[in-house]
């Protein structure tokens, strides 16, 4: 049993293969905002190596909102295509301490003076988590004051703001790009317990904000 992973939520878009036990094929696409470039040429390349896929998972945000649409509009291409579910997941989830232990928060910056964030807790070999919320930036001192870790593509940009806004807290950082092995086990989790998706069309995704044209209407 087989997944296809594709999340270009965030700034470190990935592509993965594979199953809960297994990564057969992984690859991260260049940092930055240019990866409509690279998902469709990396994906051709390894097309004909994946059999036998029980489904697509991809990450439906928060993040970036055209990086979401970017992973979501491919993945559902692809599933029509081979006639597949599709599995969405959180993009938070896939950022977890390389040393998976204790206590941390995924962050995302949400721009706008806000972060998305998920909480979760790691102990022997399971993952206690939050859903997924958007935070203004002020008020996030509430949540994290007591969490020790920060997990997230964005290190520099986010250690620079929260700094400026509290100066007298110090939190540990981790920067990296999402786990493909964390990502696959909760599309293979999911897709076991019936959370999948068909037609592709009904996936809903996590903006967790309005966008700017839909709050100019309010």
């Amino acid at each position: 049993m087989n997944f296809l992973f594709i999340d270009t939520s965030t700034d470190r878009g990935i592509i993965g293969y594979g199953n809960q036990c297994a990564v057969q094929f992984f690859k991260e696409l260049p940092f930055g905002t240019t990866q409509s470039r690279f998902l469709i040429p990396y994906l051709s390349e390894q097309l004909r190596n994946f059999s036998g896929i029980e489904a697509i998972g991809v990450g439906v945000g928060p993040g970036s909102y055209t990086g979401i649409r970017l992973g979501v509009s491919v993945a559902q291409a692809l599933a029509y295509a081979w006639k597949l579910p599709l599995v969405g997941i959180s993009s938070l989830e896939g950022f977890i301490p390389s040393e998976q232990k204790g206590e941390y928060a995924a962050i995302l910056d949400a721009r706008i003076g806000g972060v998305y964030l998920q909480i979760g807790n790691y102990g022997d070999d399971t993952a206690a988590k939050t859903i997924p919320r958007a935070v203004p930036l002020a008020e996030a001192i509430y949540d994290l004051e007591n969490i020790p870790l920060l997990v997230t593509p964005q290190a520099k940009s986010l250690k620079d703001k929260f700094k400026e806004h509290f100066p007298n807290h110090q939190w540990k950082w981790e920067e990296r790009s999402p786990s493909i092995e964390e990502c696959l086990t909760i599309v293979e989790k999911n897709y076991k317990e019936g959370k999948k998706v068909f037609p592709p069309e009904k996936l809903s995704l996590l903006y967790l904000r309005k966008t700017e044209a839909e709050s100019s209407k309010a």
